[in-house]
């Protein structure tokens, strides 16, 4: 291409793709270039047959019609210029058919740029020049094309010094062997005979022999004009000049078909003979095609549930017990092979057995071919795969399905969030809903009545969430008391307040297990479309959010998510992180890793109401978070509960505990020792509990009798047969027990008896308005009595005014703490309190008054 102007005419139905392909020729520099664009196919020929433009771009799709038919039409028509196929994606029947049809060249749209497009405009253009330059030389050489006209053989001449080696010149034997025309392969390169079944590597012994010029013959499978294949006989020879320069490729071929199908038809006998063999548990079929004979071994009938002389030797026999669904694909696959486009048939298919029942066979087979290559019989195997087909359906249904319950499982789900959430994306009316669905108090129903009637009972939920939605809607479970229901085109959120108000009252009636009725309800979680969500992942975890949210308003309810709970728990997350940062135990010295040392233990003392002189402490944790600063326990405890982690800090609770009180023991030797209280989580009730006691008690070498551990009525009525006999051992070890929060947890009056407990701790619920409160007033005058009466001590707990510590006086409660005494005291506070109270026990006093003030604290 030199500095003219080149036309071109860009034939495009599609303005946006004209827009995008004609762009690229604006990033070409230093070209010119004109371009014309028409959008029709009738246009399009009608231009293109006035040859007023140096070349074509034609897009493959034209409405009704496609741009192959139009490159023929328009060549027909008397159309010079080359013409490029444009398509929107690769296709090798494509490609071809656009080769043999013509095209100069085929390039795929949004695969080309400026460069790439320039590049085959250029040699398009040159290609048809050198047409025109060759159809001159053969009219100037008229005596030499004679004479290679009159060779049988097909003669082929290249030039090797032009891009990509075109055809100069082809003689009659080539194209009558081809079927194509002189015009319609000079300035090509000869790859257009060749196809997908054309071996790559004789094509590489073959271009290798190009590059590096030298004398090659192979035997390759070509195809003709009308696609047909042949095996072509190759040998190509170069032609030098005096300098020793290639000039020419002077190709000579041979049609060698008949010679190649007489090597294959021996060796597919071979094969079938060995397919026989190994096929011999199998049945055996052959299809006489001359005849239509077909041959069934008794092996093959006896799969069917028939004897040998029961089924003909007919085609019939075969193809009317073949599933009526799978029927047209047999006879398409047998076909395509008999056509030469399959090595082999192949297929998977049901078959009607004699007792009413289908079974899945595998037919395999191959084909005979005579010396014309056309198909005279087809042999081979028929195997029963029907096991394998039931264990490959019941595979697929496992993957997606949840044993239990039959519903669809978590990978099936986020595979349906996926397709909602883009139809939400491309329609702004089209809505959905999440609910995340937890049974509550399931694990102990569970624990209680037996895993094989949770399950039963998970399998009656399941039916009755089914009942509550429509079929459109998806209910899944995603493991243990999970369950999702994904709500379809919703029109508002009432629509899914209703489903959720369904499923509450469906849970409330009662559930029959073998003879147990059972109650239970449901927390729900809602995450609605309106969120904007891109991955279901997101809309689980926030229904999830919304459910956990639920739990703690109470259970049995719904919440819709907001993007409140999602700040919220992330802040519970960074919290549960830091928590078990601070928490690291070291397993050699059993203390706490972390090297800022977050947690402290502060000390609340409880007092004697008598003397108000301090009888021991309550230890109490403390978290200095490093950039929050101190961190209610109210806030922490839960989750170190809820994650294990109050294991491992109650261990160094009272490792701590122990240790300090030792310490203020030997600094401070009182007729009467100072005791420490400790309070225990449930989750330390387990057989561990007695050996880390006795190993923190040998460790810090604190006598028995001054620790005291606290336990919570809720903590003892979750088992109280472990609890009884694990807090038996404790006892015998010597150490105290006092049950905290006394009153306020699960009505144990009728229990307490069963427990060893020495002290009762009265909740401050009662406390602070025991001097307003008449009925308060009885209740710890009934909580005393009553401890009295079982020979235990009684503190009562949250004291902050006189009154009320008058009044307790009034009814012999013997120790108290609260605000009124000290309020929680770091360890040096604690320190400094202990020393006055020492300091004041060496003075001589024998005689004070009911309100004197024994420890200034």
């Amino acid at each position: 291409m030199d500095n003219a102007i080149t036309k071109i005419l860009l034939v495009e139905d599609d303005e946006d793709d004209y827009i995008i392909t004609s762009s690229l020729f604006r990033d070409i520099r230093e070209k010119q270039f004109e371009i014309e664009w028409v959008c029709s196919y009738d246009h399009a020929l009608e231009v293109m047959g006035k040859n007023q433009h140096d070349v074509y771009l034609v897009d493959f799709r034209l409405g009704m019609r496609n741009g192959i038919q139009l490159l023929e039409e328009a060549i027909a028509s008397g159309c010079k210029a080359p013409i490029i196929l444009l398509t929107g994606q690769g296709d090798c029947k494509i490609d071809i058919a656009a080769i043999q049809a013509g095209a100069a060249d085929y390039l795929i749209k949004g695969q080309i740029d400026s460069s790439g497009l320039e590049r085959a405009i250029r040699h398009a253009i040159e290609r048809s020049h050198t047409l025109e330059k060759l159809r001159q030389a053969l009219q100037e050489n008229s005596c030499l094309a004679s004479a290679i006209a009159n060779i049988t053989t097909g003669v082929v001449i290249t030039d090797p010094n032009q891009p990509d080696n075109p055809v100069m010149f082809v003689n009659p034997g080539f194209t009558s062997m081809t079927g194509y025309t002189l015009e319609e392969v000079v300035g090509r390169n000869c790859r257009f005979l060749q196809g997908k079944e054309t071996d790559v590597t004789v094509l590489q012994q073959l271009r290798e022999a190009i590059a590096y010029p030298r004398a090659h013959t192979c035997i390759l499978l070509n195809y003709r004009k009308d696609g047909t294949p042949f095996w072509n006989e190759l040998s190509i020879a170069p032609v030098f000049d005096p300098q020793g320069k290639p000039i020419y490729f002077v190709g000579l071929q041979a049609d060698v078909t008949n010679r190649k199908q007489s090597e294959a038809a021996l060796r597919e006998s071979e094969e079938r003979y060995a397919l026989a063999v190994r096929g011999a548990n199998d049945g055996i079929w052959d299809w006489n095609l001359k005849t239509s004979e077909i041959y069934f071994s008794p092996r093959w009938k006896s799969m069917l549930g028939y004897t040998d002389g029961e089924i003909a030797n007919n085609l019939n026999e075969w193809f009317e017990r073949i599933h009526p669904e799978d029927l047209e694909w047999v006879k398409v696959k047998i076909s395509a092979h008999l056509d030469r486009l399959t090595p082999h048939f192949e297929h998977e298919h049901r078959m009607l057995h004699r007792d009413g029942v289908y079974r899945w066979m595998l037919s395999r087979g191959l084909a005979v071919r005579d010396a014309d290559s056309r198909a005279t019989r087809i042999a081979g195997s028929q195997t029963d795969i029907t096991t394998r087909k039931q264990a490959e359906e019941q595979l697929l249904h496992d993957a997606f399905y949840d044993a239990l319950t039959g519903l669809p499982n978590r990978a099936l789900l986020i595979d349906r969030l996926k397709q909602v959430v883009q139809m939400a994306k491309r329609s702004l009316t089209y809505r959905f809903a999440v609910l995340f669905l937890d049974v509550d108090r399931f694990k102990v129903i569970n624990d209680s009545l037996g895993h094989m009637l949770g399950d039963e009972l998970l399998m009656a939920i399941a039916q009755r969430l089914r009942n509550c939605i429509r079929p459109t809607d998806t209910i899944a479970r995603l493991g243990g008391d999970e369950f999702v229901i994904l709500l379809e085109d919703v029109s508002d959120l009432s629509n899914v307040t209703v489903v959720a108000d369904r499923i509450q009252q469906e849970l409330t009636l009662p559930f029959n297990l073998n003879g147990h009725e059972v109650f239970t309800s449901a927390s729900i979680g809602i995450a609605l479309s309106e969120t904007g969500y891109e991955l279901p992942e997101d809309l689980l975890r926030d229904a999830d959010t919304a459910m956990y949210r639920a739990k703690a308003q109470g259970k049995a309810c719904y919440e819709i998510f907001n993007t409140g709970m999602h700040i919220r728990a992330l802040a519970l997350l960074h919290l549960e992180t830091d928590l078990r940062r601070a928490s690291a135990v070291d397993q050699l010295t059993g203390g706490l890793t972390g090297d800022r040392q977050e947690f402290q233990l502060y000390y609340q003392p409880i007092v004697s109401l008598r003397t108000r002189c301090i009888v021991g402490f309550e230890a109490l944790l403390r978290w200095q978070h490093p950039s929050r600063g101190f961190i209610s326990p109210a806030e922490f405890i839960p989750i170190a509960e809820e994650t294990g982690l109050i294991v491992p800090i109650g261990d160094w609770v009272l490792r701590e505990a122990c240790r300090q009180m030792r310490v203020w023991h030997t600094q401070f030797p009182m007729k009467l020792p100072l005791t420490i209280s400790v309070n225990l989580s449930s989750k330390q009730f387990t057989s561990r509990l007695i050996q880390q006691i006795e190993q923190v008690l040998q460790d810090t070498h604190l006598n028995t009798s001054y620790l005291k551990l606290e336990i919570t009525e809720s903590a003892l009525m979750e088992n109280l047969e472990s609890a009884a006999s694990l807090l038996t051992r404790v006892r015998s070890l010597g150490i105290q027990l006092s049950m905290d929060d006394f009153g306020t947890g699960y009505s144990s009056l009728s229990y307490l008896h069963r427990f060893p407990i020495d002290i009762l701790k009265i909740d401050r619920s009662f406390i602070n308005k025991v001097d307003v409160d008449g009925e308060q007033l009885a209740i710890v005058r009934t909580i005393i009595t009553l401890a009295w009466n079982l020979g235990m001590d009684v503190i009562a707990e949250g004291v902050e005014t006189v009154k009320q510590l008058a009044q307790l006086r009034s009814l012999k409660c013997e120790y108290g703490q609260g605000f009124l005494f000290s309020k929680p005291l770091d360890r040096l506070t604690a320190e400094q309190a202990i020393a006055a109270q020492f300091q004041l026990s060496q003075t001589d006093i024998t005689d004070f008054g009911q309100d004197t003030i024994r420890c200034n604290l």
